[in-house]
């Protein structure tokens, strides 16, 4: 299993029309996010604004987890949600969508065949948690939102802090299974992607 690892300190922030909007993984390599011609992307972004208006995004399927602060989502004429920490919103890049709150969320984007999901995972101090990946999942990663803790795969431990992300590619023969210890109480975004 491959993995990398973007620490908060090594992530670019780039502006947006409402806020900032960080990229923590785009596949395949090389491609680029204004092009829209990716198969998936993990990113943060900010919402600086009380009212927003959503990027158009064609063929793109959005999942939309809160980080920090509330949100009014407003997708034109099919239905309104309210988000709170940790809430998702899965949506259709391409409806006209609306919203207000000035916000931090997390972002997976998938395009054609692809698809994800996201999941929150809250952990308190000192545990240990087992995750099994599927050997029918391509991709799966890790963001902490906040505390600190140790992940321990194939015998290796990276230690991850709050803003820090891991990304794993797997090998689909087998399951694999990654250990998590948390140093301090610690809040995750987990995503899972196929191909």
């Amino acid at each position: 299993m491959k993995y990398f690892t973007t620490k908060k300190a090594e992530q670019v922030a780039v502006n947006w029309a409402g806020g900032t909007t960080t990229q923590l993984a785009i596949y395949p390599e090389g491609t680029e996010y204004s092009k829209f011609n990716f198969t998936f992307r993990l990113s943060t972004a900010t919402v600086e604004v009380e009212q927003s208006t959503f990027t158009f995004m064609p063929g793109v399927t959005r999942n939309l987890m809160i980080l920090k602060g509330n949100l009014k989502i407003d997708h034109v004429e099919r239905y309104k949600k309210d988000l709170a920490l940790y809430d998702l919103d899965v949506f259709d890049g391409e409806w006209p969508t609306k919203a207000e709150g000035k916000v931090t969320d997390f972002n997976l984007m998938t395009r054609g065949k692809a698809s994800g999901k996201l999941t929150p995972c809250f952990m308190l101090s000192n545990k240990v948690k087992r995750m099994i990946i599927s050997s029918a999942l391509n991709y799966s990663s890790i963001y902490v939102n906040k505390g600190t803790l140790e992940i321990n795969t194939e015998n290796t431990i990276t230690k991850l802090e709050a803003g820090d992300f891991i990304l794993f590619e797997h090998n689909q023969k087998n399951s694999e299974e990654i250990i998590l210890n948390a140093l301090e109480e610690s809040d995750l975004v987990i995503a899972e992607i196929k191909l």
